[in-house]
């Protein structure tokens, strides 16, 4: 059996996904075939987000059932992270008030500041 997990990921899937050891290596198993990398996703703050992840440990991050895996070259799963709410829904408030077209409200809402670029 080729080893897909560390004894870490273990111990943070039963603490943030809430699996047990069998149901968490059935998920990174699915995560390793299954998940996206950065390149999949269409919106700059989740891949910023993604890109940010990589670069604090060195290593690929894959999405996959609203958890991000920390995956090593060699394909083991090292840990994973449970996504922040805005990753994988659409913006619809902007404070109080519902934004009513999203494309107008980034046209003129622009943040030139990147808040993941290294000074």
């Amino acid at each position: 059996m080729i080893m897909t997990m560390t004894m870490h990921s273990i111990e943070r899937a039963k603490e943030r996904a809430g699996k047990n050891p069998r149901a968490a290596e059935h998920m990174m198993r699915n995560a390793l075939a299954r998940g996206k990398d950065k390149s999949m996703f269409a919106g700059a703050e989740q891949r910023r987000w993604l890109t940010a992840k990589e670069n604090a440990c060195g290593c690929r991050a894959l999405v996959y059932n609203d958890h991000c895996f920390i995956v090593s070259r060699e394909k083991v799963v090292i840990t994973l992270y449970e996504l922040p709410g805005w990753f994988t829904h659409a913006k619809r408030y902007d404070g109080r008030e519902r934004i009513r077209n999203r494309a107008k409200f980034e046209k003129f809402n622009r943040i030139d500041a990147d808040p993941f670029r290294a000074a």
